[in-house]
C-alpha cells in the first residue's frame, strides 16, 4: 500500500464532481468580473516627476519662495522671514546643521552661530553634520 492512494482520490473526485465544478466556475466568474472592472475603469493619468538641475550658483537659497512657516522634524516651526539663518552651528563645535535637526536642538542659544549658506559655514571652518543630507528639505542640492 502506498502513501497516496490514487484510487481513493479518483473516487472522491467522481463523487464531488458537481461541487468542484461549481467552485471552479465561481472562481473563474470572479476573476473575469474583476478583470472586466479593471478594464472599464478610467485610466489614471500620473504626471511624471521631473527633477531639474539647479542653477550653477554655489549659494542657492532654497527657501526664498516659501510663504508658509517651515516645520522641522521635531515639530517646531520657524518663519523664513524671522529665521536667523539657514544653517546653525555651535561656536564650540565643528559641525553645522539644519535648524530643525535634533543635533541643532542640543545647542544652547548662547552658543549658536547662524549661517545663510553652506559656503559661509564651510568658510568659517565648519563641516556638514549628519543630518544635512538625511533631513534636507525638498529641492536641496549638495554643493
Amino acid at each position: 500500500m502506498s502513501i497516496i492512494d490514487f484510487n481513493q482520490i479518483g473516487d472522491w473526485l467522481k463523487r464531488n464532481q458537481a461541487d468542484i465544478a461549481i467552485v471552479v466556475g465561481f472562481v473563474l466568474v470572479a476573476v473575469i468580473a474583476f478583470g472586466a472592472g479593471r478594464l472599464s475603469a478610467p485610466q489614471i493619468v500620473r504626471n511624471p516627476v521631473i527633477i531639474d538641475e539647479p542653477n550653477a550658483s554655489n549659494s542657492i537659497n532654497i527657501l526664498s519662495n516659501v510663504s508658509q512657516p517651515i516645520v522641522g522634524a521635531a515639530g517646531e516651526s520657524a518663519s523664513v522671514a524671522g529665521a536667523k539663518g539657514l544653517f546653525v552651528a555651535s561656536k564650540n563645535g565643528t559641525k553645522y546643521y539644519w535648524p530643525w535637526c535634533s543635533w541643532a536642538a542640543r545647542i544652547k542659544e548662547e552658543n549658536k552661530v547662524w549661517f545663510n549658506s553652506e559656503k559661509d559655514a564651510q568658510t568659517a571652518g565648519f563641516s556638514p553634520g549628519a543630518c544635512i543630507t538625511s533631513e534636507a528639505p525638498a529641492g536641496y542640492a549638495k554643493p
